[in-house]
């Protein structure tokens, strides 16, 4: 009767190590696999029952060890623990190893792990259990001792905590902590500054969005005045001037211009009904085309580019409209 089990995995086990399992010489174990039940080779009162099979094959598969063990079933001690195995009753496996080498670096702890980790041992006896220290040492499906280690100088639950906000931070993993508080204070700075700017920038549009509504009122006012819209659809204008604000001013303030010409009166200035009074620099120069005036008229894509990557700059765009700033030619 042959089953597989697993005999190492690289997890925490129950004395709070762990082995790895590349780290596992079993060559000279090859050359006398036996299989013994509980571990157990001390005692006087055995008389060749402890030895209940022996394994046929080790192989790795991903950081498992397994082994393929086939039971004496000519001895009965050793065919009832195969029986019980085959029932389910028993599905555990455990390994005796020396310890050769071991290791406290942090990078190979794991949460829960209280010892160094065993890099190097020698695989002397695997042996069958009721309950074995390895969680994860299991029978398999046919289709799928005391240990001597340093006790660890830091708490893994901190030392983890420490490595992600150091990953998170873009620092390396062993980051002391002076540089990630340094990390941390840069980082609020410039989240404070971040802020502020934005504050500012929706300060500003607000503002930029209070001429707007100035402006567009005396249009529809003037427009209202001269008859050409009923007062019943002042609301419905305004509304429309949030939508397309550019493109409402100039057909209203053509109609309102035709409008004035026709009655004889004194003709509106453009300039001076959209900004509600305020003066207005017309500005011809190459630099007039990065003005907020333009960008929203000619290149709206550019102007939300600067708004995500520059605040500084947008804000400062933007107090340029609010105090008059057009782009006229």
């Amino acid at each position: 009767m042959q089953h597989d089990f697993i005999i190492n995995t690289e997890n925490v086990n129950g004395y709070n190590y762990r082995i790895l399992t590349d780290g596992i010489d079993y060559t000279q174990y090859e050359r006398n696999p036996v299989v013994l039940y509980l571990h157990d080779r001390d005692s006087y009162r055995n008389k060749g029952t402890e030895v209940i099979g022996r394994c046929l094959k080790l192989f790795k598969k991903d950081s498992q060890l397994i082994a393929t063990i086939e039971f004496d079933e000519n001895e009965p001690f050793a065919k009832t623990i195969a029986d019980k195995v085959a029932g389910g009753f028993i599905r555990m496996a455990s390994m005796y190893a020396e310890v050769i080498a071991a290791s406290s670096e942090p990078e190979l702890v794991l949460p829960g792990q209280l010892y160094e980790t065993v890099t190097k041992c020698k695989l002397v006896e695997i042996s069958i259990v009721p309950i074995g220290g390895n969680d994860d040492a299991l029978k398999l499906s046919k289709n799928d001792g005391n240990v001597k280690l340093n006790k660890l100088n830091i708490k893994k639950e901190d030392m983890s905590e420490l490595k992600t906000i150091a990953l998170a931070l873009g620092k390396s993993a062993d980051a002391s902590e002076s540089v990630l508080l340094d990390t941390i204070t840069q980082v609020k700075l410039e989240a404070s500054e971040a802020a502020t700017a934005k504050a500012k920038v929706l300060e500003l549009e607000a503002e930029i969005k209070g001429i707007r509504l100035s402006g567009a009122t005396v249009l529809v006012d003037q427009a209202i005045k001269l008859g050409l819209i009923p007062e019943a659809l002042k609301a419905s204008q305004l509304g429309a001037f949030e939508n397309d604000f550019e493109g409402q001013t100039a057909i209203l303030s053509k109609l309102i211009t035709d409008k004035e010409a026709a009655n004889g009166g004194t003709q509106t200035k453009v300039k001076e009904v959209v900004l509600a009074g305020k003066s207005t620099t017309g500005i011809t120069t190459d630099d007039v085309k990065e003005s907020f005036d333009y960008l929203q008229k000619h290149d709206t894509v550019k102007l939300a580019k600067i708004r995500e990557e520059d605040p500084t700059k947008y804000a400062e765009l933007a107090k340029a409209y609010a105090n008059g700033v057009r782009y006229t030619k």
